[in-house]
């Protein structure tokens, strides 16, 4: 194998990599910007590569061993990658992404997949897993974020998505196909656009909190809630109810119920409507419900 054409493999694989004029092979970390030098080693019976990891600003380091030197580059090009893409070296930089996460009450973690990537994973009391990505695998470096894509995991592989902070794509080249999975793909309650950290931390800890409190915690977040239970849509639902009541026209003479007066937005078309004493219930639960929820965005 020659040195060039192991340069060439290594860059197809998006690291960069250069050979130097004494025949060893540059490779720049892309995680801390440290510099992978591989170069024939002149001792032993079998040809081999010595590499040795060395600080960004050139300073030798006790990082260092040997690789075999095959005639193919790609048992080389594996193991390279996976030392750039280690988490030792990929997980420092997103500790305040963990940080954030860890303040607002949920335990993260970087994991690992099956392909060699990161994404961080945050493992919840009912069993399932909020899997965070930036849009899909964590870049290398923190400051590559452009926003964040959180889903909601449950049993059979279901998951829903929490959190969509990923700027949409410039190129209006793309089928009409495609644009409708995205946007059917898109929390459309999220913001659109953005690598803020702590806005994503709030809004998934908010979402944790109201999921929970909408199955009391005893079934995982991702199956239906029973209609009776407090949903986000309630409140919503409960003022639509509120508006489609009749004036008042006499004296309160509904046992446990209220009165309440609706206006417009502007303050016009003022009435007075009288509420049964059942929706007056459904008033406290909704309303202590969203308190409850919300109470996070206030300390």
């Amino acid at each position: 194998m020659e040195l060039s054409h192991l340069v060439e493999a290594l860059r197809a694989e998006a690291l960069d990599a250069a050979l130097t004029d004494d025949g060893q092979i540059v490779v720049n970390l892309p995680s801390s910007r440290d510099q992978l030098i591989l170069g024939p080693s002149r001792g032993g019976s079998e040809p081999r590569l010595f590499w040795q990891r060395r600080t960004f600003l050139g300073t030798r380091t006790n990082e260092c061993g040997y690789l075999e030197w095959t005639a193919a580059p790609e048992p080389v090009v594996g193991a390279i990658l996976g030392y750039a893409r280690a988490p030792g070296l990929t997980g420092p930089q997103y500790g305040p992404v963990l940080d954030a996460l860890r303040s607002n009450g949920l335990d993260a973690a970087i994991v690992t997949t099956s392909g060699g990537c990161h994404l961080i994973c945050v493992h919840l009391a009912d069993g399932t897993q909020l899997i965070v990505g930036a849009p899909e695998s964590l870049p290398p470096q923190l400051s590559q974020v452009t926003g964040w894509l959180v889903r909601h995991r449950g049993p059979g592989n279901r998951s829903t998505v929490v959190y969509h902070s990923t700027p949409a794509p410039v190129s209006v080249s793309s089928s009409a196909s495609a644009s409708a999975s995205a946007s059917q793909d898109r929390d459309a309650g999220a913001p659109t656009g953005g690598p803020d950290i702590h806005l994503m931390a709030k809004h998934v800890a908010r979402y944790v909190t109201e999921a929970g409190l909408r199955h009391d915690g005893h079934r995982p977040l991702t199956t239906p809630a029973p209609e009776q239970e407090v949903t986000a849509r309630s409140l919503a639902l409960l003022v639509g109810e509120l508006a489609q009541l009749p004036r008042h026209q006499k004296e309160l003479d509904n046992s446990g119920g209220a009165l309440i007066t609706i206006t417009e937005r502007d303050g016009t078309d003022t009435r007075t409507t009288e509420i049964p004493a059942g929706l007056v219930s459904r008033m406290h639960s909704v309303l202590f419900s969203m308190l409850t929820v919300m109470r996070p965005y206030d300390e």
